[in-house]
């Protein structure tokens, strides 16, 4: 990644989120939008030195699948299992609802910052 392509990758990674968000995602896109994701904030971290800015860089959330909670209601559980998914299914596709949730506040956060990040590189 270059200084030059930075916010170019801010905005395909704010356009994949929307894509992942309106068509539910699957787990390895997800997995592969996490990846991006402490890419591009490893590169931000690493070459930014103006501690204002690296505050707010801070807020962008990691998106940690391990520790996403995959336990649900027992009722929920109950219906879902009714409805003829199993309970694997049911349990990847709550991961993912999860985890697309994580994805709409970090993209966010990008969009909030992304003009912050654009000066400081274009300076």
């Amino acid at each position: 990644m270059s200084k030059t392509s930075i916010t170019r990758q801010v905005i395909d990674l704010q356009a994949q989120a929307e894509r992942l968000i309106r068509t539910k995602g699957n787990m390895p896109e997800i997995e592969a939008f996490s990846q991006y994701n402490e890419e591009i904030k490893a590169y931000l971290f690493d070459n930014i030195d103006d501690d204002f800015v690296l505050k707010y860089i801070k807020n962008i959330p990691s998106l940690d699948l391990d520790a996403i909670e995959t336990k649900s209601g027992l009722l929920t559980l109950v219906v879902g299992l009714i409805s003829g998914g199993s309970a694997s299914a049911y349990h990847e596709r709550h991961k993912i609802e999860q985890a697309l949730d994580q994805i709409k506040e970090i993209s966010n956060k990008y969009a909030s910052y992304e003009m912050m990040i654009r000066n400081y590189f274009n300076n």
